[in-house]
């Protein structure tokens, strides 16, 4: 049986796109084995939202071929799609496809090890009848949540961004298809389902049907049994409309935790960005939603060291995403990308100053996390059971060995289970060999730089 194995850099919706890819090859005939022992066929999943990811991929696409010599590469994704060139360039590189027509992997692949020099290519995207391609949900996920792409492409064009680029226009999965997905998901005994898409807001604005939109989606979606929780990757600002701020406001089934991307806190900046907000929108988003939702979490993007952002604009910006008291935030520097606007930009900021003002906001970030952290410490919340760490095996956890020899009482040896909250908090605790994609009320108690740590009351 050939052997097949995946790597994925990128997005949750890349995530998804492997782990859909997988079950293909899984039906397919492959074995399906990790990234870093040997296989006939590696496929790596690439990302090229920055300079780094595009490094990333390459790295991972040079460590593939040194693991066998002899396997096919297949390199799918955005950095074929927007660079086809750079990835034809690369030795290693047996076989590549971009962001479309991906489900002709196998394929290709199949007629490759039958000795059809093969190559794969890149499909322009047609901006007018472009669809939706539609990479199945199949329960053989690797982790305790599910997820379900339902929308890709942006057609916004930030002046920094590749990813229109890269994904093309606006395309959504159609709505009774979706839920079918949803059925399916509950029936396989999923718990939490995660709703993923490039600019996931957007969902339906694409379709002939006017009510089509994410809002009227949730509202169906809520209605699925067997599942209890449904989360949304990230939601861009200006799509908070008033029927989506309803819908999510009414809590139940929705998770209590939104990624609403900011990107700087400086009014010039966000104008120079071709964002379409200010700041004083933001705040006020922000002052709604916390309003209407309790223990809401809020995480968020923001970029250092764009074209043009002097020590008064980052200072702005600090100082607005400390107001904003987000529970997470993911920092990251800016990148020229070829084909954007801010490519060329004039003013760049230069990379040392680039590499201060992340480490400053990324100090920020840590502490918005700690204080949202605090908030919650005695109290007691759902959490949903994903990975364990055996006892036996302390060398991957920091959880406090005193702790655990209190539980010595265990039958075998005690389990740390890690998981998350509603509000996406990460949870530690000593739990039982059944607990994964259970949930559990845990009392959170003692507060570790990246998680807390809990027990079950009483």
């Amino acid at each position: 049986m050939l052997k097949a194995a995946f790597y994925t850099l990128g997005c949750k919706v890349n995530y998804y796109e492997t782990e859909s890819l997988k079950g293909i090859f899984l039906q397919e005939g492959f074995d399906i084995v990790d990234f870093g022992v040997e296989a006939d066929l590696f496929v790596i999943n690439t990302c090229t939202v920055t300079h780094v990811a595009d490094r990333k991929s390459r790295q991972t696409i040079r460590r593939a071929k040194k693991l066998n010599p002899e396997a096919l590469v297949a390199v799918i994704g955005c950095y074929p799609q927007v660079n086809p060139e750079a990835i034809r360039a690369l030795p290693q590189v047996d076989l590549f496809l971009g962001t479309q027509e991906r489900l002709s992997l196998p394929g290709l692949v199949k007629r490759r090890l039958q000795g059809q020099d093969k190559y794969g290519g890149i499909s322009s995207y047609d901006h007018e009848g472009a669809a939706f391609e539609e990479m199945p949900w199949l329960k053989e996920q690797g982790r305790a949540r599910a997820f379900l792409k339902i929308q890709d492409g942006c057609d916004r064009f930030c002046s920094y961004c590749v990813v229109p680029l890269a994904r093309g226009p606006l395309r959504s999965l159609p709505l009774e298809k979706g839920l079918d997905y949803l059925r399916e998901i509950g029936r396989a005994g999923f718990k939490e389902v995660v709703l993923t898409g490039i600019h996931l807001g957007l969902y339906g604005m694409d379709s002939q049907d006017r009510e089509s939109s994410l809002a009227t989606f949730l509202e169906e979606a809520v209605k699925i049994e067997g599942i209890q929780r449904i989360r949304l990757s990230s939601i861009e600002p200006a799509d908070f409309d008033e029927k989506l701020l309803e819908v999510i406001s009414r809590g139940g089934k929705l998770c209590p935790h939104l990624h609403i991307p900011l990107q700087s806190g400086d009014n010039f900046i966000l104008s120079r960005m071709k964002r379409s907000y200010n700041t004083s929108f933001y705040a006020s988003l922000l002052r709604d939603l916390r309003g209407s939702i309790a223990d809401l979490a809020i995480s968020s993007d923001i970029m250092v060291g764009f074209p043009g952002e002097e020590e008064k604009h980052f200072l702005n910006s600090l100082q607005f995403v400390r107001e904003c008291a987000f529970s997470s935030l993911h920092v990251f520097k800016y990148s020229p990308r070829p084909g954007t606007e801010a490519a060329t930009y004039s003013s760049p900021v230069k990379p040392e100053v680039q590499e201060k003002r992340s480490r400053e906001m990324i100090a920020l970030g840590e502490e918005l996390a700690q204080q949202f952290q605090e908030q919650h410490l005695g109290r007691t919340f759902p959490v949903l059971f994903e990975n364990k760490i055996e006892y036996s095996d302390l060398s991957c956890s920091s959880f406090p060995r005193e702790c655990l020899l209190k539980e010595e009482k265990i039958t075998g040896n005690p389990l740390i289970w890690e998981g998350f909250t509603p509000n996406y908090l990460r949870v530690r605790a000593l739990g039982k060999p059944d607990w994964r994609g259970k949930v559990k009320h845990i009392c959170l108690k003692k507060r570790y730089p990246n998680y807390l740590e809990g027990s079950e009351p009483g």
